[in-house]
């Protein structure tokens, strides 16, 4: 009978193959050649006495036993991983890495991190700029800030803090006293390079026609919001980067800003659910409640 301890290398680069469905993404993933991963498949394979692979034109295809024996080694060593993170965690303090857009960090979050270390008292927290599509397999990230549409990521729960809003702000020296709410969007619109078309897409989701205009561009939307409170223009803003500014005084948004259909939600992976993520969680909705309220106070009731 085969030992399987004796094939562990193989077993964990037919894993990855089968996963991935490719021997080159498996290749990549391991940091091994091609060559490498297909000799593994093939000395499998041979001590198997079994194909595991039927070789179709620039496809793999698993045979039946392949898609047996895939998932049971799926989930064996993802028992192996959340053992030995168990076993890294013991005895040391509870950490997390915290993943954002940069403009939601330097905006918002960080002015807070002070309160959430203190809610999570004893937590070391890592904080990272990233713009990457979050995957369950990458294990270096425990908490990811997304906004948009609900996209089902395989390995990961999405729990959302916040509905996702955007509008036009300025600083309140560039606007006419007394004017109409409109009038912010006659002084000189400032963008991003990249997305091209934000403008554009405010327009049509709003209903507001955008009136011929002056355009300036930046490199990142951190810029065209420090501009814009420096009265250089009309910038299109996340909430979460301009309530601050509304709320002292700095920005201003006559026409409000629009709730998409989108969301702002924390993300991670399945298997990782705690009571410190939990905690976090609700910090994150508490937080962000009050900064929107904050900065649009309800009027009061006569």
């Amino acid at each position: 009978m085969l030992d399987p301890l004796d094939h562990l290398s193989a077993l964990r680069v037919f894993e990855a193959v089968a996963r991935l469905g490719s021997v080159r993404l498996a290749a990549m993933e391991l940091g091994v050649t091609d060559g490498a991963v297909s000799k593994q498949i093939r000395a499998l394979e041979a001590a198997l006495k079994t194909e595991l692979f039927i070789r179709a034109h620039r496809k793999l295809i698993l045979t039946e036993t392949a898609e047996r024996l895939a998932l049971s080694l799926a989930a064996a060593f993802e028992s192996i991983v959340r053992s030995v993170e168990t076993a890294e965690r013991s005895g040391q303090r509870d950490r997390l890495v915290i993943a954002a857009p940069a403009t939601f960090l330097v905006r918002w979050f960080l002015p807070r991190l002070p309160r959430l270390l203190k809610r999570l008292k004893g937590t070391e927290i890592d904080v990272v700029a990233w713009n990457k599509d979050p995957t369950a397999t990458d294990r270096s990230i425990d908490i990811h800030v997304v906004v948009g549409g609900e996209i089902a990521i395989p390995g990961m729960a999405r729990h959302v803090f916040g509905p996702e809003t955007f509008g036009p702000v300025a600083s309140p020296e560039i606007l006419p006293e007394g004017g109409a709410p409109g009038d912010i969007l006659s002084v000189q619109r400032l963008t991003t390079v990249w997305p091209t078309a934000m403008w554009s897409n405010w327009s049509m989701e709003s209903g507001h026609a955008l009136p011929d205009s002056p355009m300036l561009r930046f490199e990142r939307l951190l810029f065209a919001i420090k501009a814009a409170e420096a009265g250089v223009g009309a910038v299109l803003a996340p909430g979460p980067a301009v309530w601050d500014a509304i709320a002292g005084g700095r920005l201003v948004a006559p026409l409000g800003l629009y709730k998409r259909d989108g969301t702002w939600a924390l993300l991670w992976r399945t298997d990782q659910t705690s009571a410190l993520h939990m905690s976090t969680l609700r910090w994150f909705q508490a937080e962000f409640a009050a900064a929107e309220a904050a900065a649009f106070p309800e009027t009061p009731r006569p």
